[in-house]
């Protein structure tokens, strides 16, 4: 016959009853487990016991006489005479707890202890509450359970999902590592032809280095450096000048301080505000929900330091570019004069493929027209004489060596791209991947007067509901466990996120959040609130942290006791 553990703890209990009323010894003392029963044993033929930590002998009737003998308490296991023991609660029909003994017949039924053991002096009665606390903590707990293991299925999904996910950019890294070996080929090829036909046109490169246009192209790439530099500083210092005068403009009192110092906060205000007179003369100090002035958004410096069309790469890329290259450009080659008619430019429109069939026509039409005596002369120009300086063979070359090169940075880049997103790092996709395939998910909730964004491993953004711009809280930095001893071979380690380096508050740090994950069937947001200043805090629900159950022999299913020392 097979026995479950409490079947056992029973047995053992009731067999050391009956060996210690076989010794002419008490049941199992007051307060004590049936594990810790035999601690409490008597020799047969003796009638003093030994404490059990300072080794002091007295007298076995001395245990539960509600007066400390033993200097480590542990003869007063069912009383409160001795401080900083405990009392055991058997809770038959729910959990076995202990609980502090200065807590027993203190006229207070103590939670803990369920069935009321803990008060028995007669000062009160407390009812045995076991059966039915067990049944519904057993409820909540299969509860508990159910949900654990439907969202450990979920769990498996993005595991295969993630492993999918990876195998998917393995084979195309793979496929990239190919093309790029090919690309790589080609462009080294073509970049030996253009050396061999610039070479062999060496005087006519020298003459186009030697050329006013090209050296008006460095100049001006000089320049253009220089101005960007200088547009560069000057919009740092433009930024540090706006704060100075946010700061004047909230701190300044138009009681105390003279009209020059008004007029020149009332000039700023009209300036930030994008140069509305009656908009400077509106709510000055505070508003209605306690925004400044310092607090609105600057449109006029955020339409200063707008690029507009030509960005900062776009400069960047005309001021890298090679001078030659620049002028071999169709943009620079467009405002060339040329005198031919557009019947001798339409090549140009053309696929290549079709050129030399229509440049044929072309000639064939023009020497009908000569004959004719309908034309009496022309000036026929070969496909790429209208390339100034610079022959034929070494423009078409320069042209294969461009498309060639850009091909070979196109794969590169993409086999970057790919390289990265294929590195599974357990610190953040978890031991087995889980977390890779909620990489850009997002969830969100409306809390009245916001909404909040979270998206995994990305953002989270707080969006005002009557209106206003989204404010950043701060992007995904890092796992990091209430508990800094666990690594990220322990589960616990992906309980909680940090989302750092959000929008600065005013007068402030910048904006985070902690995220706390919890295991359910559903990614959902649960709550967002601001513990500190500019510090929030999230309950995120998510299946990524639903661990699968270990399911135990029945044997092995019990509780041990609840301690709370």
């Amino acid at each position: 016959m097979r026995f479950n553990r409490g079947q056992l703890v029973s047995l053992v209990a009731v067999a050391l009853t009956q060996l210690g009323q076989s010794t002419g010894a008490e049941s199992v003392p007051r307060g004590v487990s049936p594990e810790d029963a035999h601690l409490y044993a008597v020799p047969e033929g003796k009638t003093t016991w030994k404490c059990l930590k300072s080794g002091q002998e007295i007298n076995a009737s001395a245990i539960n006489d509600d007066y400390c003998d033993c200097d480590d308490g542990t003869d007063e296991p069912g009383t409160s005479a001795c401080p900083d023991s405990r009392f055991y609660c058997n809770n038959a029909g729910h959990i076995p707890s202990y609980i502090l003994s200065s807590r027993v017949n203190d006229g207070v039924c103590d939670p803990d202890c369920c069935d009321g053991s803990d008060e028995n002096d007669g000062k009160v009665k407390c009812p045995d509450a076991c059966a039915s606390i067990g049944k519904a903590y057993r409820k909540k707990q299969q509860e508990i359970e159910n949900k654990r293991r439907a969202g450990s299925k979920i769990r498996d999904k993005y595991i295969a999902e993630g492993k999918k996910t990876l195998e998917e950019l393995d084979a195309e890294i793979v496929k990239l590592e190919v093309e790029l070996e090919v690309a790589t080929e080609r462009e080294q090829r073509a970049k030996q032809q253009l050396q061999q036909a610039e070479s062999s046109d060496r005087l006519v490169i020298e003459k186009k280095m030697a050329s006013p246009l090209y050296a008006t192209l460095k100049s001006h790439q000089e320049s253009l450096r220089a101005l960007m530099q200088r547009d560069h500083s000057l919009k740092d210092e433009l930024r540090k000048l706006t704060h100075l005068l946010d700061d004047l403009s909230r701190d300044y009192n138009p009681n105390y301080q003279d009209m020059a110092v008004k007029g020149a906060v009332m000039a700023y205000r009209e300036w930030k505000r994008g140069g509305n007179p009656e908009a400077a003369s509106e709510g000055e100090g505070e508003d209605g929900e306690g925004k400044t002035v310092a607090d609105e958004e600057p449109k006029k410096l955020n339409d200063l330091l707008d690029e507009g069309e030509w960005t900062k790469e776009k400069l960047l890329d005309i001021v890298d570019k090679d001078p030659l290259t620049l002028l071999d450009d169709d943009n620079f080659k467009a405002g060339s004069s040329d005198d031919t008619g557009i019947l001798f430019r339409i090549h140009e429109y053309l696929p290549d493929a079709v050129v030399p069939y229509f440049e044929a026509a072309v000639d064939t039409l023009l020497d009908l027209l000569l004959k004719a005596n309908v034309i009496t002369d022309v000036k026929r120009k070969s496909r790429r004489s209208v390339e100034e300086g610079e022959p034929e063979n070494v423009s078409l070359a320069r042209s294969a060596h461009q498309s060639a090169e850009a091909a070979l940075r196109r794969i590169t880049d993409s086999l970057k791209h790919k390289r990265e997103a294929a590195k599974v790092a357990p610190e953040k996709w978890g031991p087995q991947g889980e977390f890779k395939a909620l990489d850009g998910k997002c969830v969100e909730k409306n809390f009245g007067e916001y909404t909040y964004e979270y998206c995994f491993f990305g953002r989270a953004t707080q969006k005002p509901n009557r209106g206003g711009g989204h404010v950043s809280l701060g992007r995904f930095s890092r796992f990091e466990p209430k508990n800094s001893s666990l690594t990220p071979a322990d589960p616990d380690f992906f309980l909680r996120q940090i989302y750092d380096a959000g929008q600065r508050c005013w007068n402030g740090p910048d904006r985070s959040v902690i995220v706390d994950l919890a295991c359910d069937t559903e990614n959902a947001l649960l709550d967002v609130f601001e513990g500190e200043k500019c510090i929030y805090e999230a309950k995120v629900t998510t299946p990524a942290v639903c661990q699968p159950l270990v399911e135990s022999p029945p044997a092995q299913q019990h509780h041990s006791a609840k301690d709370e020392l």
